[in-house]
């Protein structure tokens, strides 16, 4: 084989010359690989000796035997290995393989999962964790749950099978059995099926069949639940379905039937998305974002909306003098958007942006369609974002913010007419509380610069106004025997790059004409200020009383009497052009005053009262405890019977997220899961001494106000805010130059854990009447609970009143009143609690006392059995001409599945 010799391969020729022995030096010398740098290359460390196979521990009743690497026992075998203990009747372990075969009455526990399996025989693999066994039933994660009352922060996992193949350390694959969660000996709901698949995280079937109540309810062609109670996975989630009634002129939505499917994004982000369609109305569409970052950060977003397909009544226009009754037919359109938004995001342990938006299209959309009654009548939205850096008591903010509120609503006969106001951009800088070196002087600055613009019916200001506000101020704070005392003086500029023309008027009293708009002029103004604040705080009296033997129960066995004087006098003056300034907040309201306000704050504090006899019987079941054994919380079932036990394990049926942590397609905002445990304190441990509580406190107060007409500021009959009087009450109370406030009361009364009363009004002591009241009660007791509200309003009215026709319910027109009077009622009752079984009730209602009519009524009832529940609803809005409805709802709730139905935890009246 001559052909394959290397001689006799071609010889490769080139026609260059070859390179001079220096070059060839060089090139060899370039060529070469740079030395290794020793300080990127890891010391060389020996690896430790093997670690011998950990042996397994086996115990007996009988005799064991061993042949070679085979050991056999039998009678009560318990083997232990690692974290697992196997117990059986008769056992062979393979010391060499790890193989151990189990006879008779099989029960394998431990493990990461804390799982627990009992079969009549099988064999298992210690080193592996995998095994096959046969006739079982198991569970997953159910150990822990022993420790505390209920079960529903955990997903405990049972399951059943003729044949159970366990895969490896936390999967399963179960033939001819069934899964639940629910853990009684009879489970209310369990999944039937061929094949079931569990993980460390999931459990899937196909072909599985629901059973409830032992009655088959479903038949799932494929199902997937959640194990780990920490996952989520992405799904449809349960159908929502209800149904609303309404008056022929105020629209009915009919059947609502919708569903929702829920995306995992990420470790740290899901979308929910859903589509509900309303029978008599058209399709509304919803959608929910959730992202959670380091620490407190955050983003959250909302969107709903509603193509309506909208309504048509007959409405009948009064005759009046010069026309004839109209009878017309109203096309009414009750559609529209609404989104919101959060985030919070630091940047620095200094530095942070913040965000709080919404944008609604119409009001009339969210007071129709909204399962708040409270959502249902606001009409305010505040949108806010900002970046604040703080550090060593300075401030630096940035804010964009939009206010939209609506004053008068819409009608078929007038439209409706709101305000905007907005800060694009306001830019802050704040230095609080620096001491002067070498003084008891402190100095503070307040200052920004904004750009401004405000919307309403008839006025829109140019472009963007511009706001220049400087508030320095120098404190002196003292204190002697027992008094303290804080003055301050301030110098306040505040530039402005339009103003107000003040219209033509004979009236010194009142310039402005009714109803006047605003009429904004180029002319920039400025407003300069002085103000000088003297808080005096005297020494507080108190005094301990001894309470009789037949009150002790009740208030302790001492009450202390505490009195708080305060008194703060203020002057502001400089501030002579008060009408000629456009107004967009609070700023703007600075006024001239020379003013005194006084008040007392009372406080009773009282002891707890301690049984003496209850505590002898605590400290009696504790003598045989060893000093310093652990207390076991467990310790408490162990002598209660099996009823009670099953009581313990109960579910939440007001939970109305799913797995996933999702609420159903009603909601209009993603609800966080919440849960509580009770956690059992030592009985045995020495309490700690409870601190006195508070009692009774009552805060009254008043100004008297030496220049009564603010600098010129006050406008007859016409409602007067200024900021003295925001800090003072809520209500309006200037419509003329007068000499004293009303009386502002706060009162509350806290007579035990189980009830509390509070009782708030302004009495205006020279028109001798109430401009304001509100009354709050609460108490429950055992299993009872109940509510009441009063609140009553007359004062300076701003607001159109509508007058509605009682036989239609329609709106005939409009008119004003010098005074907003009304009187509302709210009240609640009920009986249960919803973590318990059993029957649980409630009520609740919103009545216009005016009108006499209820705005609201609210009918709740439900029924929880061990692992699942049934709340039903009723509830009633008459909110005028926008709804008069309605509507039923229900939830059904499985113990760690989830709720089907349109009934929301939020919304519980429990």
């Amino acid at each position: 084989m001559l052909c394959g010799h290397q001689l006799l391969c071609a010889q490769t020729v080139t026609n260059q010359e070859p390179p001079s022995s220096t070059a060839q030096a060089t090139s060899s010398q370039q060529s070469l690989p740079s030395p290794p740098d020793l300080s990127l290359i890891p010391n060389a460390v020996p690896l430790p000796p093997p670690t011998p196979p950990e042996p397994a521990i086996i115990e007996s009743d009988l005799p064991q035997t061993r042949h070679g690497n085979v050991y056999s026992a039998s009678g009560n075998v318990v083997v232990t290995f690692r974290d697992r203990i196997l117990r059986a009747d008769t056992i062979t372990y393979d010391q060499e393989t790890g193989d151990v075969t189990l006879l008779g009455h099989v029960h394998v526990t431990g493990g990461e999962n804390d799982e627990s399996i009992i079969a009549t025989h099988g064999i298992y693999n210690l080193n592996t964790q995998t095994g096959t066994f046969y006739d079982v039933s198991g569970s997953v994660g159910l150990s822990n749950q022993m420790a505390r009352p209920g079960y529903v922060t955990e997903n405990p996992f049972l399951f059943t099978g003729l044949k159970v193949v366990k895969t490896g350390p936390t999967n399963y694959i179960i033939y001819q059995g069934s899964v639940t969660s629910c853990l009684l000996p009879h489970p209310d709901w369990m999944l039937l099926g061929n094949k079931f698949t569990l993980d460390a995280k999931n459990a899937r079937a196909s072909n599985s069949t629901f059973k409830l109540l032992g009655i088959p309810v479903f038949f799932f062609p494929y199902v997937t639940h959640p194990v780990d109670s920490g996952s989520r996975q992405s799904g449809i989630l349960i159908p929502t379905l209800g149904y609303s009634s309404s008056s022929a002129n105020t629209g009915s939505k009919g059947l609502s039937i919708g569903d929702q499917a829920y995306l995992v994004l990420g470790r740290s982000s899901d979308l929910t998305v859903g589509l509900m369609y309303y029978s008599l109305r058209g399709f509304s569409e919803n959608a929910t974002f959730r992202y959670r970052g380091l620490g407190d950060n955050f983003f959250n977003a909302h969107f709903s909306a509603l193509q309506d397909r909208g309504f048509s009544s007959t409405v009948t226009i009064p005759a009046t003098s010069s026309t004839p009754a109209i009878t017309e037919t109203i096309y009414t359109n009750q559609g529209g958007q609404d989104a919101t938004g959060a985030f919070r995001y630091r940047f620095s342990p200094t530095f942070r942006a913040v965000a709080d938006a919404e944008y609604l299209s119409s009001y009339i959309y969210r007071e129709a369609f909204t399962e708040n009654f409270n959502q249902a009548v606001s009409t305010d939205i505040l949108s806010t974002i900002f970046v604040t850096h703080q550090k060593d008591c300075y401030s630096f903010d940035a804010r964009v913010d939009r206010y939209q509120g609506q004053k008068i609503a819409p009608t078929y006969l007038t439209a409706g007419e709101e305000v905007k106001i907005f800060h694009a951009p306001s830019i802050d800088f704040t230095a609080l509380d620096h001491h002067i070196l070498g003084t008891p002087l402190i100095w503070s600055l307040t200052s920004s610069a904004a750009g401004l613009k405000r919307v309403q019916p008839n006025f829109t200001s140019s472009g963007i106004i511009e706001r220049l506000d400087v508030r320095p101020e120098l404190s002196l704070p003292l204190s002697f025997d027992g008094w303290h005392t804080f003055t301050s003086v301030a110098l306040r500029e505040t530039f402005y790059s339009r103003s107000r023309r003040i219209p033509y008027s004979n009236s010194k009293t009142n310039p402005y004409p009714p109803n006047a708009t605003p009429i904004e002029i180029i002319n920039p103004i400025s407003r300069t200020s002085v103000e000088l604040n003297i808080d005096i705080r005297p020494p507080v009296v108190e005094r301990d009383f001894k309470v009789p033997v037949r009150f002790q129960k009740l208030l302790g066995s001492e009450v202390r009497h505490a009195i708080e004087p305060e008194i703060t006098y203020r002057n502001v003056h400089g501030i002579s052009n008060f009408l000629s300034l456009l107004r967009f907040d609070d700023t703007d309201l600075a006024a001239d005053t020379d003013e005194l306000q006084y008040g007392v704050t009372q406080h009773l504090y009282f002891s707890p009262h301690v049984n003496a006899a209850k505590a002898a019987r605590e400290k009696a079941k504790c003598p045989n405890r060893p000093v310093g054994s652990a207390y076991n919380p467990q310790a408490i079932f162990q002598d209660v019977s099996e009823a009670a036990v099953q009581d313990v394990f109960n579910p939440n049926p007001r939970d109305t997220n799913d797995a996933n942590g999702i609420p159903n397609i009603s909601a209009t905002a993603p609800d966080t899961p919440t849960a509580t445990h009770a956690h059992h304190a030592d009985p045995c441990t020495t309490p700690a001494e409870q601190p006195q509580q508070e009692w009774f406190s009552w805060r009254v107060t008043q100004k008297i106000f030496f220049a009564q007409n603010f600098g010129g500021a006050v406008i007859n009959t016409r409602r007067n805010i200024f900021d003295t009087t925001l800090d003072l009450s809520g209500i309006a109370f200037l419509t003329e130059a007068r000499a004293i406030s009303p009386v502002v009361s706060r009162m509350r009364f806290r007579t035990s854990s189980h009830s509390d009363f509070e009782w708030d009004f302004d009495y205006d002591t020279g028109a001798a009447k109430f401009n304001s009241q509100n009354v709050f009660a609460d108490a429950h007791e055992g299993n009872f609970f109940a509510g009441f509200s009063y609140a009553h309003l007359n004062a300076p009215g701003r607001f159109s009143t509508a007058i509605i026709n009682s036989v239609t319910n329609l709106v005939t027109g409009l008119t004003s009143s010098p005074t907003s009077n009304f009187s509302q009622m709210r009240v609640l009752i009920g009986y249960g609690t919803p973590t318990r079984p059993g029957l649980s009730a409630a009520a609740s209602a919103g009545i216009d006392l005016d009108l006499g009519d209820a705005q609201y009524i609210t009918l709740q009832s439900s029924y929880n059995w061990n692992c699942c529940g049934l709340s039903i609803e009723y509830r009633k809005y008459n909110l005028g001409t926008v709804r008069d409805e309605g509507a039923y709802r229900f939830n059904f709730t499985l113990a760690n599945i989830g709720t089907a139905g349109n009934l929301r935890r939020a919304e519980a009246l429990f």
